[in-house]
């Protein structure tokens, strides 16, 4: 996945509603015709698991940068601290 790509997933995320799973915290995440796959948990670096498409559900794979985590973390808890 190109970082550009990547950079606007991360970026949609922020107004994203994470769900809790049994890995931590997911949202889906729809940009550019794809719903990816977007997770936050733990105390590893939130990163991109996948992305589905017309054709099927494909590996798509990428960590946020350590400003985009704290971002996202900080967007999650202002939706209610999950």
């Amino acid at each position: 996945m190109n970082q550009a790509t990547a950079n606007r997933v991360f970026e949609a995320a922020l107004t994203a509603t994470f769900r809790r799973t049994r890995l931590g915290l997911a949202a889906s995440v729809t940009v550019g015709g794809y719903a990816y796959t977007v997770e936050a948990g733990g105390a590893f670096l939130a990163c991109i698991d996948g992305r589905s498409g017309r054709d099927g559900h494909e590996y798509a794979f990428a960590n946020a940068t350590h400003e985009q985590d704290d971002a996202l973390r900080a967007a999650i808890a202002a939706q209610g601290g999950k």
